[in-house]
């Protein structure tokens, strides 16, 4: 529930203003302390709430529960943000947008129409026989149903498998050529036509429906690391099998292996003691794993982890337990703003030597991620390296990512990329690959 308070007052529907202090009292109501407390079931035709940010003026509601919650009769705000932000977000603002959103469908191509229902046909027949399969299977005991479903999945899920990269690669024949406005509109279509079976995959549900704001959160990557089949029938586990196997899902597995060794190589070279780490946008931290299980002597770093999600930097954390500490743990709830806006970051934190970020810069447009590179560099020290991941333009997911599981990255080519680094005094820079050939990692070490 939101803290934040602020005054009120809410006028009755004979024009009688009521002054109190007001907060979030759920997502969609709001709790009133009054300074004179009206009868329980009043309704008001309007509040104005004198919100620090700006006065804001909300439509009819009436108290219920004990006489001190709020609830609107004519609008559905959320009230966390109008609390927290001073922002007027009304959920019922998409039926005003609804005749333009449904018009959008006049600009889809014809090809791209037939090749969806196509697609949808053919989910649903193969949907049904997986379904059919599981039902006679539901009728045995748990564990002779589960050694069917097993080998049912073993037998029939590889041909699946098939299905669903052939209509992928069809899929990329008929976009290859789009505009980015094409992209965004044909993406949304294709969610909206397919929704029902993207919502049987436990990781295509989190990625469209972003609970924690952004694709690419701590549960995804656990999901990805994981690399196992969730869900209870056969056609669920398929359906969100298939994308955590994916190349640029393997390269979120490969990278968990090469930052490591690359710690590793840097770790050998270095008398630095403690030798100190920083991890941008941390993620789950699940490389700590590989980087104390491998023989480093975790007494000798000092780590730093740094995550705007606090949701991220639990998982972090619950590595570092499972694992073991290093010499010295710091958790940093934050995000690489502070990094733009604070001049003295390494007044603060220090400089080490060794930084790196798997997964962020694929968000960065071109003049953030070098303005974030050339911070990050600045907290380097002597002899330090500094690694960055990102995904390249050829990378073979990026259809799958964006039309279906609304996953949209800035890719870059080993140019654009290694550019990022151009102008930072007395650095060596290269560009490389992991062994799927669509994530690069660019690697920035600064002289003794």
């Amino acid at each position: 529930m939101s803290t934040t308070e602020v005054h009120a007052e809410l006028f009755d529907e004979a024009g009688l203003a009521w002054p109190g202090q007001v907060c979030a009292a759920s997502a969609l109501s709001l709790r009133v302390r009054f300074a004179q407390k009206p009868p329980a079931g009043s309704v008001f035709s309007r509040v104005v709430l004198h919100h620090p940010s700006r006065p804001l003026t909300l439509t009819r509601c009436r108290l219920v529960g004990d006489g001190d919650q709020l609830v609107f009769l004519d609008d559905v705000y959320d009230c966390h943000t109008l609390m927290e932000q001073g922002r007027l977000k009304n959920l019922l603002g998409f039926f005003n947008e609804l005749p333009l959103v449904l018009a959008q469908r006049n600009d889809i191509t014809e090809g791209f129409r037939g090749f969806v229902a196509d697609l949808i046909y053919d989910l649903t027949v193969y949907k049904k026989f997986f379904d059919e399969q599981d039902r006679a299977f539901s009728k045995e005991a748990p564990h002779v149903g589960a050694a069917a479903q097993e080998v049912l999945l073993r037998r029939a899920g590889p041909e699946f498998f098939r299905f669903l990269d052939g209509n992928l690669d069809k899929l990329s024949e008929l976009v290859r050529e789009f505009t980015s406005e094409q992209h965004e509109r044909h993406g949304y279509y294709f969610r909206q036509q397919l929704w029902p079976f993207i919502l049987g995959s436990a990781f295509m549900e989190r990625t469209n429906l972003k609970p924690r704001g952004y694709a690419g959160d701590a549960t995804m990557m656990q999901m990805i690391y994981d690399d196992r089949y969730e869900g209870a029938w056969a056609f669920n586990k398929l359906m969100h099998r298939h994308p955590v196997q994916h190349p640029a899902a393997e390269a979120v597995r490969n990278r968990r292996v090469l930052i490591p060794r690359l710690l590793r190589q840097h770790l050998d070279q270095s008398q630095a003691n403690p030798f100190r780490v920083l991890s941008v946008a941390c993620g789950p931290a699940r490389e700590l794993e590989d980087i104390f299980q491998g023989g480093v002597d975790p007494q000798r770093l000092e780590v730093t982890l740094l995550d705007q999600d606090d949701e991220a930097l639990a998982a972090a954390r619950s590595t570092i337990e499972r694992v073991g500490a290093p010499k010295k743990l710091t958790l940093v709830n934050d995000s690489v703003r502070t990094l733009l806006k604070e001049r003295a970051v390494a007044d603060r934190w220090g400089r080490f030597d060794f930084i790196y970020s798997m997964g962020m810069f694929d968000y960065l447009t071109p003049p953030v991620a070098k303005a974030v590179l050339a911070r990050l560099y600045e907290l380097l020290a002597p002899g330090g390296a500094l690694v960055v991941g990102n995904y390249h333009v050829k990378n073979p997911s990026r259809f799958y990512m964006a039309y279906w599981l609304d996953w949209i990255l800035y890719y870059r080519t080993e140019d654009e990329l290694g550019a990022l680094a151009s102008g930072l005094p007395d650095a060596t820079v290269k560009v490389g690959f992991d062994d799927t050939g669509c994530q690069m990692f660019l690697t920035v070490e600064r002289g003794p």
